[in-house]
């Protein structure tokens, strides 16, 4: 949502026409949560202003969110997010390796160890990120896999959840990545199983 371009922010402005279109058009059936710029980390102020966007694009109040690049300071970014009414929280996980970072694989309410109180915010961890095992970790499509169906199969005899991010610039044409649509082609109906 930032409406600043900068190093890390390269999104479409949320006052492109077609943007708010699209955003409009995907909230009816969906649902949809806030991405919040890498530059609203450093200004609450910001957030708030990105947070306020995106409910009137939208027409909806918004209470999911993911931060950018995964970037979050404790307590801070939480007690932001609170403030503006998000329930819901999905950067709970690492940016370099997959794995449980919370070391669960379930959901669970935010515990404030500043205020020793616990907190309306639901943490949703993910333990598999594609953008891992391409750029941090250096997978093929096969050990993608592997690695995909370890997480997955051991969350299914945990009754754990298993949680994933995928980004849609990795299913683009470009010719870097197209290949990785077959592990997309594979994991999505694993996953849904």
């Amino acid at each position: 949502m930032a409406e600043k371009t900068s190093k890390y922010d390269k999104n479409s402005s949320p006052k492109n026409t077609d943007m708010q279109a699209l955003i409009q058009r995907i909230s009816v059936n969906s649902t949809i949560g806030l991405h919040p710029s890498w530059q609203s980390n450093f200004f609450a102020s910001l957030l708030e202003s990105e947070k306020n966007t995106l409910d009137t694009i939208s027409k909806k109040h918004i209470i999911h969110s993911r931060q950018h690049y995964l970037k979050f300071t404790l307590p801070d970014t939480y007690e932001q997010l609170i403030q503006l009414g998000i329930k819901n929280e999905y950067s709970m996980g690492y940016g370099s390796i997959n794995g449980f970072r919370a070391s669960f694989a379930g959901n669970f309410s935010w515990f404030n160890l500043k205020e020793n109180a616990a907190t309306s915010l639901r943490i949703h961890p993910f333990s598999f990120m594609d953008a891992n095992v391409i750029f941090e970790e250096k997978l093929n499509i096969d050990e993608a896999k592997v690695q995909m169906l370890h997480q997955l199969d051991w969350c299914k005899k945990t009754n754990g959840i298993f949680s994933t991010v995928f980004h849609n610039h990795l299913l683009a044409d470009d010719k870097d990545f197209c290949t990785w649509r077959n592990f997309y082609q594979f994991a999505i109906p694993q996953i849904l199983q």
